[in-house]
């Protein structure tokens, strides 16, 4: 990328900061009508791909349900749960939820500038603000988690010893967090990217933007967007203003380097790209992403020399839409077995290989817009009668809905009509 495109791109994502929008072109546009193919697509765009579903063990969804947050409530924007609310929320203050994940039977998402958690072993699970606290001015701060502050939480990932990372990207910086879920020791510290307490942060000038690789403590970052983690417990993040993936080593240092580029092209012309997710899994990142010319891109990148191949790549027919349809691509996550991504109201499941099989949504329901008619998302729904809205646009970088699996193999959709919300879609093997 040239330097000068990156840092117009920098400053678009920056005001983008300032008025929540997306930074996909094409979200709150509706499904069309008619335009899914009967049978889903593999990933060379043919039909004659082998069905996933019939693969021995694959997971097997039945009905979804809410789980938390108000879809349909209008709340004061910006206000969310207090410390102890039940997991459903409580009126006027829903769940802001982001990219979720599980750390054990906890549920742990970021919400802004904050960082929280529920325990869903619990008979009646209720919210607790981990670190953080949300405010109108942006601040890095590190040390006890009652006092830490952060400027704009985009991602977190947890290691084998339950420790927490978050992805602060207006910050430029991730962060660790011991012991999260005691109070009493519950410590923030710096990790890589921006190092020292910093206040007054503004989005339309962040601090330490650059891409200096070598020890955390000096690294740079700009604007990143994604991050997720290996079983070494070293770091991965869409760095989106220096256009590739950075690697940080769970060493000493917390040694920042580059393992690959994110790039597409179409028609012979380079593309953006704005990465929805990532995730690791038996040595290969998998990103799930999308370009500006309306390709939908799900690719492998080998961790151990950076190579990469597609799994999937083209228009919204590579997952059984017509070609011109637009996109609306989310969040991803996996199962050890196959990849699970959103696009367009559905869940799907891929293969490796790029077979797809739809797990979880109605393919005549509207995605984009609002739920249709009669349809009441407070109430349990079979699988292929989940309404899987998603209209609110309130991230700056990436997919404005997200997916996880618990331990048990159930799925979790986040999404935004009004107001964020979560369902929990019962699966099995």
């Amino acid at each position: 990328m040239e330097r000068r495109t990156w840092k117009v791109c920098l400053l678009a994502l920056a005001l983008a900061a300032c008025g929540g929008g997306s930074a996909d072109p094409d979200a709150g546009t509706t499904n069309d009508a008619g335009a899914r193919d009967a049978q889903p697509n593999g990933g060379d765009g043919s039909t004659d791909e082998p069905d996933a579903s019939t693969s021995a063990g694959a997971l097997t969804c039945t009905t979804g349900s809410l789980l938390s947050g108000h879809p349909e409530h209008d709340a004061e924007p910006g206000v969310h749960a207090n410390d102890g609310d039940p997991l459903r929320g409580v009126e006027g203050r829903p769940l802001g939820w982001r990219e979720p994940i599980f750390v054990g039977d906890r549920v742990v998402t970021v919400v802004g500038q904050e960082v929280w958690a529920s325990d869903l072993s619990e008979a009646s699970p209720t919210v607790h603000r981990v670190a953080g606290v949300d405010s109108t001015s942006q601040q890095l701060l590190d040390g006890p988690c009652a006092s830490a502050r952060f400027a704009n939480l985009q991602d977190l990932a947890a290691d084998a010893e339950g420790s927490l990372f978050v992805m602060d990207q207006t910050g430029n910086a991730v962060l660790k967090i011991t012991d999260p879920f005691d109070p009493s020791a519950c410590e923030v510290h710096f990790w890589a990217g921006t190092s020292v307490d910093t206040t007054d942060i503004t989005p339309v000038s962040p601090p330490n933007v650059g891409e200096t690789e070598g020890p955390g403590a000096t690294a740079q970052f700009a604007l990143p967007g994604r991050m997720t983690i290996d079983q070494r417990g070293d770091l991965y993040v869409w760095d989106e203003g220096n256009a590739s993936i950075r690697r940080i080593a769970n060493d000493a240092a917390h040694t920042v380097s580059t393992l690959a580029s994110v790039e597409s092209t179409y028609d012979g012309r380079a593309q953006d790209v704005i990465v929805d997710s990532m995730l690791v899994l038996d040595g290969v990142l998998y990103l799930y992403a999308h370009d500006t010319a309306n390709q939908v891109i799900l690719e492998a990148v080998r961790l151990s020399d950076g190579t990469k191949s597609d799994v999937l790549r083209g228009r919204a027919d590579v997952l059984g839409f017509d070609s011109s349809a637009s996109l609306q691509v989310g969040g991803m996550t996996t199962d050890g077995e196959e990849l699970f991504v959103y696009f367009k109201g559905l869940i799907f499941g891929v293969t490796l290989e790029g077979a797809t099989r739809i797990v979880a949504g109605d393919e005549d329901a509207r995605s984009t817009i609002e739920f249709e008619s009669g349809y009441d998302p407070a109430v349990p729904h079979p699988v292929d009668e989940l309404h899987l809205a998603n209209r609110a646009q309130y991230t700056t970088a990436g997919a404005d809905s997200w997916l996880a699996i618990d331990e048990n193999d159930d799925l979790y959709f986040v999404g935004s009509v009004l107001d964020p919300y979560v369902v929990r879609i019962d699966c099995s093997r």
